[in-house]
């Protein structure tokens, strides 16, 4: 099983020195440095590099992938991928990986996969059918792209060209998906009323196992082989206006989830889960509790974050990402209605900038690998 996504959906990478030529290296001695990750691009850009991209409004068309510079935290003045590409990023994109120095983008609405290089230069485009629908979310393993779409799908696309090879038929409304030793595991909302995940084999890729597990499953990750679902909390009752949701993990072999604590966003690093919990009686103001659950313990903690800025305090946490280099936090602010800021704290919890997104809804962040590693 690859490092890749740390299995996190964290896009930050933390590729050792064996791996560093998606970096720019091909190796780590004296050997001449590999600059393709530049090509085509307008941008002078650092070999440390960031990227946010922002969702933005559904059905908008104003979906942002900025440039961000983490040794200040300082992020660039427009787009990168209009000024890289010369068009838009399109409407409601809401997932990214890298992937051997490239990026990938799921563009939801409007129904397109996008490879772009490590500068974000376009170089291959897939467009979703109607049987396959809007594509939700992605991961990869050895060399293969897996897609998430709203048909009911679960589709291999080779990572080179974007080319289609097989698509798997899920479950309702399939969301979040990640690879855990040779099997995909999706989870499918059902649009709010569905209770199941989907495991797929990946050497043979033709058919899926529908587990029920939990109310309307959304998201899903993995980290050091333990496995985390979003879904609807033991309340959860749309009927009642309970649309409350939790995390839980899953349990492989009993093909069981177990309530852990009420969230609405989760992060996994080194087997570890740390969550927020952003509630709010008038969906205007928002309280947020932070917390921590250590896999080893089965316990719940206080995840202490220093100095929140009083400006984002109200508003609900959006992304939570890690950086492997430092050990640093990133967390999104959003009010659904202006640019997301994003809060930068250091591995500990203290406060140490903020800045804005570049866009509505900013939902993930990748870091290329650090020069100094």
């Amino acid at each position: 099983m690859k490092m890749k996504k740390m299995k996190l959906r964290s896009l930050f990478m933390a590729i050792i020195c064996g791996l560093m030529i998606a970096a720019g290296f091909t190796s780590c001695s004296d050997d001449e440095e590999d600059n393709s990750w530049k090509e085509g691009s307008k941008v002078d850009l650092p070999q440390y590099r960031a990227f946010v991209l922002s969702e933005g409004d559904y059905g908008k068309n104003n979906s942002h992938l900025f440039f961000v510079n983490p040794e200040t935290d300082q992020p660039s003045e427009n787009d990168i991928y209009l000024t890289q590409n010369g068009k838009g990023l399109g409407d409601t994109a809401n997932d990214m990986i890298e992937e051997d120095g490239n990026i990938y983008v799921v563009v939801n609405v409007s129904k397109k996969l996008l490879k772009l290089n490590g500068s974000g230069v376009q170089q291959a485009e897939y467009s979703f059918d109607e049987k396959l629908g809007e594509p939700r979310y992605i991961c990869e393993e050895d060399g293969k792209l897996y897609v998430s779409s709203y048909g009911g799908y679960v589709s291999r696309f080779d990572a080179k060209t974007l080319a289609l090879e097989a698509s798997v038929k899920v479950d309702a409304n399939p969301e979040e998906l990640v690879e855990e030793d040779d099997v995909i595991y999706v989870v499918c909302s059902g649009y709010g009323a569905g209770k199941t995940l989907c495991t797929i084999n990946t050497k043979t890729f033709d058919k899926a196992e529908s587990i029920e597990i939990v109310n309307n499953p959304q998201r899903i990750v993995e980290s050091d082989d333990h496995i985390y679902v979003l879904a609807g909390s033991p309340s959860y009752n749309p009927a009642n206006y309970d649309y409350s949701t939790a995390v839980y993990t899953y349990n492989p072999q009993t093909k069981k989830c177990d309530y852990i604590a009420n969230a609405t966003k989760m992060m996994a690093y080194d087997g570890n889960l740390y969550f927020t919990n952003s509630t709010s009686s008038n969906w205007v103001t928002y309280t947020t509790t932070y917390n921590i659950y250590d896999a080893k313990s089965k316990q719940v903690s206080t995840w202490n974050l220093k100095n929140i800025p009083d400006e984002v305090a109200g508003n609900t946490v959006y992304m939570i990402e890690r950086n492997p280099y430092d050990g640093s936090f990133y967390l999104a602010y959003t009010d659904y209605a202006s640019n997301s800021t994003i809060c930068h704290f250091t591995a500990t919890g203290e406060y140490k900038s903020k800045f804005d997104a570049g866009g509505i809804n900013a939902c993930l962040l990748y870091t290329s690998p650090s020069p100094r590693d």
